[in-house]
């Protein structure tokens, strides 16, 4: 017989920031966060701007369950909210994840909201079973894809480096950029990804940044890595395409993908792909097992350089939506 609890909910506080990224991790053991990267998170978040509403679930004085709503400021719209819940493994089925979730609900409600929009693996049926029976539906889907990085068969790729320095095009990084023009460099990197997020398949399309923003959320981040960002430059110094790694502090056997893109004139020339061979001879400088990136699965080009490479698909991360009343 199921065991339920009389669930309490209360505002995240804090001190409950260890027990929270600690249970957080149990549910998502392959995508740990930092406690250091959760407090740059809450640091940089503009609650001036933006809504961010975290609720933690009790059984006694532990955490087992957490949610947070919030707006998503490079995707920003002002009745629509990103939702997030779990809730420890040894403790659902208890009536917490419906106590936070009902919880959630009126606040969204109270707000006006129009949407709610959220992130689950096909493979934990448990968390997709829990959205759809209460109305939540599917609206894209994203592989997961790995790539192990040791014995990586550099000569199949011999030719990527001439293909594109036959078309003026090198590839250098930030950190270099940064020595040669610090202020250049910052301006340069940020132009181009405000032109690259255009393309980003996604449920919401971006919203502009301002350079500060940015600042908190690249450059500013403890898991960026300015050796390991690439940049392609063509013949006129024009930054035209980049490929990012940054790091995972929890668990440093592997680095996540961070942004691939090229701008729209320079497709299709052999620039992403010379890009992420780049990023795969960094993984191997720092003897990481694995890199993990995400694409979504109408994104065919880019699937297409990662399936030559050898990335390995992993059960896809669903975005699910649910409509509210305005």
């Amino acid at each position: 017989m199921t065991n339920k609890t009389v669930t309490r909910v209360r505002e995240f506080m804090p001190a409950d920031r260890e027990q929270w990224v600690s249970g957080a991790n149990a549910c998502y053991p392959d995508y740990p966060l930092s406690v250091e990267e959760s407090r740059h998170q809450d640091e940089t978040f503009d609650r001036a701007k933006y809504f961010l509403l975290r609720l933690v679930a009790l059984d006694g004085d532990d955490i087992v369950g957490g949610v947070d709503m919030r707006h998503q400021p490079g995707r920003f719209h002002p009745a629509r909210y990103w939702f997030d819940l779990w809730v420890r493994p040894e403790h659902r089925r208890r009536g917490h994840g419906t106590g936070l979730y009902d919880a959630t609900l009126r606040a969204a409600v109270e707000r006006r909201a129009i949407a709610l929009n959220a992130g689950v693996k096909e493979s934990m049926t448990d968390g997709v079973d829990f959205l759809r029976h209460r109305g939540w539906y599917e609206v894209k889907r994203d592989w997961e894809s790995r790539l192990a990085v040791a014995g990586f068969d550099f000569a199949k790729f011999a030719s990527a480096d001439e293909r594109i320095a036959a078309n003026g095009i090198t590839i250098t990084t930030y950190a270099d950029a940064l020595r040669r023009d610090p202020e250049g460099a910052e301006a340069m990197a940020y132009e181009l990804i405000g032109e690259l997020r255009v393309d980003v398949p996604s449920v919401l399309p971006p919203t502009p940044e301002t350079i500060e923003e940015w600042r908190r959320h690249w450059t500013g981040a403890p898991a960026f890595l300015p050796e390991a960002f690439f940049i392609a430059v063509d013949r006129d110094g024009r930054w035209i395409g980049m490929s990012n790694l940054e790091r995972s502090i929890e668990d440093p056997s592997f680095v996540w993908q961070g942004l691939t893109g090229v701008r729209r004139e320079a497709r299709g020339s052999g620039v992403a792909m010379a890009l992420k061979l780049r990023t795969v001879r960094y993984a191997q400088s720092i003897a990481v097992d694995h890199i993990k990136t995400w694409n979504d699965q109408r994104n065919r080009p880019m699937l297409s350089i990662n399936e030559a490479m050898g990335f390995v698909k992993q059960p896809a991360w669903i975005a699910m939506e649910l409509k509210l009343d305005s």
